[in-house]
């Protein structure tokens, strides 16, 4: 029997809008002028004549899922993982394409998914169970770890709708990974709970995974998704843009990706700056013959080159500059900072470079970000964020071991012998 537990094929959903006015009369509209547009429209819609569009905000996302697997599903704001979760929970039905559950199925897409307001927390517990198909004796068995995971015990015979959101999203999840669906879709919901309640609820997600359980589990937190998931998938524009696979490669795509394509310029990273002060200009890296690099490597020389002007009268004593390299999940990697290594630089110009040279560039294959901060005196000058995103590169010297990819941040030269 195949262990395949969802199976996903060519799943779309197309949504009719209406297309932005922009800056036209429509942006202040009157009361009076909206009700005309309005009867208008009504007259083109019976004219055939609607001015709707068409907008695909899932299309065709194909993939199959497995018993104990725990998959992520990631990307962009607006990407449709959203949608792909209610389309898969038959919340919403696809334009085309179709999914098959085999097995029952729970959902916490939301805060209150599954919950009536007027209900007690007690109420809901039984509501939500009867949802995905429990029994009420199957129900009553877990009735009282549900209450001791969630911690609102307390408050069990009050309303939900006087529930704080953490405490309605406690409850919720507690309900739908005790009474063990086979399939479990979570969207996001755990960043409304306290620290500790994630990690009861990260371990808990583990667990329901060990007895067979599969979780498609949404989150922005890149973090979470590489501890947490042995697969994921990225979504861009609706589409597939990192078919589903191991969860180290599609989280690096979506945040180089992604990154990339806000690239930030020098002045849209900037943060902190004080006008009539130093500032960063220009940011680059150079190999041994002055030319441009686009991709560093391990054990490569490089040269960083930042270059700066101040305003006329600024004291140029007592510069510092951090050149700070970071994993692409935001990990602090190397701080390469000049006052730590060569003291208080002394600028000798208005305007100029400083430049900071690696014999042997340290960092491990992999993607990283590199930003930049101008201090004087120990104040902030100028602090420009992602001036460089992008990878780094093996080289070709690097050789993968037989356990695995060449991993950690850093790659120290070694001497091996056996005795």
């Amino acid at each position: 029997m195949s262990d395949v537990i969802l199976r996903a094929e060519n799943l779309s959903k197309r949504y009719r809008i209406k297309p932005s006015k922009g800056q036209g009369w429509r942006r202040n509209q009157r009361v009076l002028a909206d009700e005309l547009a309005s009867l208008v429209s009504r007259f083109r819609r019976s004219q055939n004549l609607d001015d709707r569009v068409a907008f695909w905000a899932l299309q065709d996302v194909s993939f199959e899922a497995r018993q104990g697997e725990i998959i992520g599903i990631i990307g962009r704001n607006g990407a449709g993982k959203s949608t792909l979760l209610k389309l898969l929970g038959r919340i919403t039905e696809p334009t085309r394409g179709r999914a098959v559950v085999y097995g029952r199925m729970g959902t916490l897409l939301e805060v209150g998914t599954g919950f009536h307001s007027e209900l007690t927390g007690r109420e809901n517990i039984f509501l939500s169970g009867a949802i995905i198909g429990m029994s009420r004796a199957e129900i009553k068995q877990k009735f009282d770890e549900i209450v001791e995971f969630s911690g609102v015990e307390e408050f069990l015979d009050t309303p939900v709708k006087r529930f704080s959101s953490g405490m309605e999203v406690r409850l919720a999840f507690s309900v739908a990974a005790h009474l063990h669906p086979q399939v479990l879709l979570v969207d996001e919901v755990l960043s409304v709970g306290d620290a500790n309640f994630q990690q009861k609820s990260i371990k808990k997600i583990r667990e329901v995974a060990e007895y067979g359980g599969t979780i498609l589990f949404v989150s922005h937190n890149m973090n979470t998704v590489t501890s947490l998931c042995n697969k994921a998938i990225v979504l861009e524009n609706g589409k597939v843009a990192y078919p589903l696979g191991p969860t180290n490669g599609a989280v690096d795509h979506y945040l180089v990706e992604s990154l990339q394509t806000q690239k930030t310029r020098i002045t849209e990273g900037r943060q902190g700056i004080q006008p009539g002060k130093i500032r960063i200009t220009e940011f680059s890296m150079v190999d041994p013959n002055g030319t441009h690099l686009e991709i560093l490597t391990t054990g490569q020389p490089v040269q960083f080159r930042v270059r700066y002007s101040s305003d006329e009268g600024v004291s140029l004593k007592g510069v510092g500059l951090s050149i700070l390299i970071r994993s692409i999940k935001g990990d602090l990697i190397a701080n390469l900072n000049s006052q730590m290594s060569a003291g208080e630089l002394a600028l000798i110009a208005k305007e100029g470079q400083l430049a900071c040279k690696l014999d042997k560039f340290p960092i491990a294959p992999g993607s990283i970000s590199i930003s930049l901060v101008l201090e004087q005196n120990g104040t902030i000058l100028d602090r420009i964020q992602d001036a460089y995103i992008g990878q780094v590169d093996s080289g070709g010297q690097l050789q993968k071991s037989r356990l695995g990819e060449t991993g950690g941040w850093l790659f120290v030269e070694q001497d091996w012998s056996a005795e």
